[in-house]
């Protein structure tokens, strides 16, 4: 719990010591959701190619349902959560995927792994912005394949 607390102090904006803006650069983010599915990916971020996701898993947290969509809050220390990772190259993406979850998601910084080499990296995820007792929240998971079915079949 400490170390989460300990990383949400790390996203951008003012640098305590210098008052500069700290430059933009790529982060790697967790999905647990829709944004797992390369083509809904793609769509959100406007990209030419399909991304490339990687296996991943962040620990800690736990999923809860908002309706039809998975939320991720905190959860056992020991409880793993499974999904993507995916290396945002630009803040523009990073904005929509912002716009993408809504407010009712906040993007926090979270320990990703297995990341390269079989190492936890340093990355973002958004998570539940109410909490996990928001009465809004009930117990289930989130179907990729089902929401691609449900997907391709509105299509």
């Amino acid at each position: 719990m400490a170390e989460k607390f300990r990383l949400a102090g790390l996203h951008g904006g003012i640098h305590p010591v210098s008052a500069e803006p700290i430059p933009w650069k790529p982060v790697h983010y967790f999905f647990y959701g829709s944004l797992m599915d390369e083509k809904q990916l793609a769509k959100v971020l406007r990209l030419d190619s399909p991304p490339v996701l990687r296996p991943a898993s962040v620990v800690g947290y736990s999923i809860k349902m908002w309706g039809p969509y998975p939320t991720l809050v905190d959860g056992p220390t020991d409880n793993v959560v499974n999904g993507v990772v995916y290396e945002v190259q630009k803040e523009d993406h990073e904005k929509r995927l912002a716009y993408y979850e809504t407010n009712a998601y906040l993007c926090v910084w979270c320990d990703i792994g297995p990341g390269t080499e079989g190492k936890r990296i340093t990355g973002k995820t958004f998570a539940w912005a109410k909490g996990s007792n928001d009465r809004d929240l009930s117990e289930g998971s989130f179907d990729l394949e089902a929401w691609r079915k449900a997907r391709d079949a509105s299509a």
